[in-house]
C-alpha cells in the first residue's frame, strides 16, 4: 500500500509542470553548452560595453537628461570598484558634446554589439533546433535594430525616470495630492525600470529567434531574466562588497575582471530564458498532438 502511494506520489511529481521545466532545462544546460555559449557571447560583449556606453552618453549629452544618471544606475547594479572602473573611463566624455566622438562610439558600438546580437541569435536558434535561413542582410538588419531599439529604450527609460517625477508631481498637485505622489515614486521609479526590462527581453526573445512565437511560450523566459538578472546583479554586488576583494589578486585590472563576470551571469541567464521558452513551446507543441 505504501509503495503504491509512494508510485503514485512519483508519477504526480513527474507529470508537474516544475519537474518537467526543470528537468529539461538541467538536460539542455549539458547539451545546449550553455556555458561555452555565454562565454562566446560575453567576449563580444565585451568588445561592444564600452563603445556602446561611450555613444550613448554622448547621445544623452545632446539631451536635457543627465550623463550622471547613467552612471548612477550602474553603480546600484554593478560591484563598487567595478562601477568605479566605468565612471573613471566615461566620466572624461560628460563635458565633450563632440559630434566626431559620437560617430566614432556609433560605428564601433554597432559592429560589436551587432556580432554580440549574431551570436544571441544562433544561441537561441539552437535552443529551438532551427536553422538560421535569414540571409546576410536581414539577419544583420535585426542586429542592428535590436542595438538601436535597445538604445533608444534606454534613453526613454531614463526619460520617464526624470520627467515621470515632473509630470507625477504636476498631476497629483492639481488634486492636492503632490505629498502622496512623492511617497510613491521610490516604488514607480524601480516599476519604470522593471517595465522598461520585461518590454526589452520580450522584443529580444520574440523577434532574435529564427522561428515564430507565441506570446504565453515568450513570458515564461521573460519572466525569468527580468527578475533572474536583477536578483543575480545585485547579489554578485553584494557579495563583490561584502565578501570578495578582486584587487587584492588582480590590482587595478580588478574592475574588468568583475564586469567580465558580471557579463557572464548576465548572459548565462539570458540564454536561460531562451531554454525556457524553448521548452515551453514544445511543451505546447506535445498537446497538439
Amino acid at each position: 500500500m505504501v509503495k503504491l502511494e509512494n508510485s503514485a506520489t512519483f508519477e504526480k511529481l513527474r507529470s508537474s509542470i516544475v519537474y518537467k521545466y526543470t528537468g529539461q532545462l538541467l538536460f539542455r544546460y549539458k547539451d545546449d553548452d550553455l556555458a561555452a555559449m555565454s562565454a562566446q557571447i560575453t567576449y563580444y560583449l565585451i568588445l561592444a560595453f564600452f563603445p556602446f556606453l561611450f555613444f550613448l552618453i554622448n547621445l544623452l549629452s545632446f539631451t536635457p537628461l543627465s550623463n550622471k544618471l547613467l552612471i548612477t544606475n550602474f553603480s546600484i547594479i554593478l560591484p563598487a570598484d567595478t562601477a568605479m572602473m566605468i565612471k573613471n573611463t566615461l566620466v572624461q566624455t560628460v563635458q565633450a558634446k563632440s559630434k566626431t566622438l559620437l560617430l566614432i562610439g556609433m560605428l564601433g558600438s554597432l559592429w560589436a554589439a551587432s556580432r554580440g546580437m549574431a551570436s544571441i541569435i544562433r544561441g537561441l536558434n539552437h535552443s529551438y533546433g532551427v536553422k538560421e535561413s535569414r540571409h546576410f542582410f536581414k539577419l544583420n538588419g535585426i542586429a542592428l535594430m535590436s542595438t538601436i531599439g535597445l538604445t533608444v529604450m534606454i534613453i526613454f527609460s531614463l526619460f520617464m525616470i526624470v520627467f515621470g517625477r515632473i509630470i507625477g508631481s504636476y498631476v497629483f498637485g492639481l488634486v492636492g495630492a503632490k505629498t502622496l505622489f512623492y511617497s510613491i515614486w521610490s516604488f514607480l521609479r524601480y516599476g519604470i525600470s522593471l517595465t522598461f526590462m520585461v518590454v526589452t527581453f520580450y522584443l529580444l526573445y520574440t523577434y532574435l529567434p529564427n522561428r515564430k512565437l507565441k506570446f504565453k511560450n515568450v513570458m515564461v523566459g521573460t519572466t525569468f531574466a527580468t527578475f533572474g538578472w536583477v536578483s543575480a546583479s545585485l547579489l554578485f554586488s553584494f557579495y563583490v562588497n561584502s565578501f570578495a576583494n578582486y584587487e587584492l589578486i588582480y590590482g587595478s585590472l580588478g574592475g574588468v575582471f568583475g564586469l567580465i563576470i558580471w557579463l557572464y551571469i548576465s548572459t548565462l541567464i539570458f540564454l536561460i530564458g531562451g531554454e525556457l521558452n524553448a521548452i515551453s513551446s514544445n511543451l505546447d507543441d506535445k498537446k497538439k498532438l
